[in-house]
């Protein structure tokens, strides 16, 4: 089986050479080499220091939830090399602006063996941790020949891929042996890595990592310098859309304008799930009558009205744009895509609605809806009567938003379990 993915990966390497080569308006054929294991020489930052520890994390996402990790690795192990990878160049920027402790940051070579194991004998890692569901099984084969510890951390199994698995299983029960760890998040996780081939005794289950971050992050002065960034004077009535996908800011647009015909001072700011469709929103909200703004194009003589819709075409800004929040929308959840983390605005005590795609967020989604602040929407219809329906109690709403957030708090600390596991395995590595 093996065989088969590693002839696989090579038949399409031809095609990738191409794609990055010729890719338009983009960083990533700069960065082509990178992904084969070439690395410019001071990029990888190495030096003589015995413990090195290599953390994947794939996008934006990842990178955000283990910021709070990352602060206590460092701070248990000073003296240690620590490097980030990830696969997307959102990713890797959004690491460098907030993974500071780290030594070393960069993109992650593709899976293929000669690259994978060109890095793997260049790092060698003391211990290698995988956040989420990021399973590459050359990049683990590589880390245990080297000699390293593997560890999965904040591991989730979404419903949408449980058929996949399950058709491969004897092939990941194969390449899920190379983890001498997994942290999952819930025990519905648990249950279904053990299924694919997991052996119990490896598995743990200590919550989401994501809730020590976000919890750290809420700080009032975050809002107001956010607040004077946009224009705004912090009273307005503002529907915050984060993480939206194609097809869905239409439907979000068509609830807007019905709801503006109730609210017509209610505010709407768009952040796209990939920021460079900033243009492509621009004509859209021309489209339905309103005017765009992209964030990238305010200046101290920019004007905000109730008419203008601003589109966050920034990496790293949403989490605080969503303070300024009436009530928030989580995207990737209208069109069936999965969803988007739906924390982001409950720890900042909003109110948040979602779609019925939320598949690979069900722990995030149940907690919320247990404390009211969750709510999901059907579709357009449903959408806009719900939004004028909170709208209209504003301390409904309040209570709700303080609701999710007084039960987040609840949950932190699973960093500092995730870290324990960590010690386990450097200590049976010494």
């Amino acid at each position: 089986m093996y065989f088969l993915y590693n002839l696989l990966l090579y038949l399409l390497t031809p095609f990738l050479t191409i794609y990055f080569t010729i890719k338009e308006h983009s960083k990533e054929n700069i960065s082509f080499s990178q992904r084969l294991g070439f690395y410019p020489q001071d990029q990888l930052s190495l030096t003589k220091k015995e413990l090195r520890i290599w953390v994947h994390a794939a996008s934006v996402g990842e990178v955000n939830a283990i910021i709070h990790f990352i602060k206590l690795l460092r701070q248990n192990y000073p003296s240690a090399w620590i490097g980030i990878s990830t696969m997307t160049l959102s990713g890797l920027e959004m690491a460098q602006v907030n993974l500071a402790e780290a030594d070393a940051h960069f993109l992650a070579p593709f899976d293929l063996f000669f690259a994978v194991r060109r890095v793997m004998k260049k790092i060698r890692p003391t211990l290698y941790i995988t956040v989420e569901t990021e399973i590459w099984p050359n990049h683990l084969q590589a880390a245990k020949a080297v000699g390293a510890r593997v560890l999965m951390i904040n591991g989730r199994i979404s419903v949408r891929t449980i058929n996949t698995y399950k058709k491969l299983r004897r092939f990941f029960q194969k390449v899920l042996s190379y983890y001498d760890l997994f942290s999952m998040i819930r025990e519905e996780d648990a249950t279904r890595i053990q299924a694919f081939g997991a052996a119990p005794e490896k598995v743990f289950v200590n919550g989401n990592i994501k809730f020590d971050r976000l919890s750290s992050d809420v700080k009032e002065e975050y809002r107001e310098e956010m607040t004077k960034v946009l224009h705004l004077s912090g009273e307005e009535k503002i529907w915050v859309a984060g993480s939206t996908q194609k097809g869905e800011e239409e439907l979000l647009l068509q609830a807007f304008s019905r709801v503006k015909d109730e609210y017509p001072d209610l505010y709407l700011i768009i952040a796209p799930r990939l920021i460079y469709r900033g243009e492509e929103l621009a004509e859209l909200v021309r489209k339905y009558g309103y005017t765009p703004l992209l964030r990238t194009d305010i200046s101290s003589t920019t004007e905000v009205t109730a008419d203008t819709v601003i589109i966050l075409n920034t990496i790293g800004e949403l989490f605080i744009v969503y303070s300024l929040a009436t009530l928030a929308f989580c995207g990737g959840s209208l069109v069936p895509l999965g969803g988007q983390n739906p924390l982001e605005p409950a720890f900042w005590g909003k109110v948040v609605l979602y779609g019925p795609s939320m598949e690979d967020f069900l722990d995030a989604k149940e907690l919320l809806e247990v404390a009211g602040s969750g709510i999901e929407v059907k579709d357009v219809d449903h959408l806009s009567t719900k939004v004028a329906f909170l709208l209209r109690d504003e301390e409904l709403l309040r209570r709700k938003g303080q609701a999710g957030r007084n039960l987040l708090q609840k949950q932190e600390g699973s960093s500092e379990r995730n870290l324990m596991l960590v010690k386990k395995l450097l200590e049976v590595q010494e």
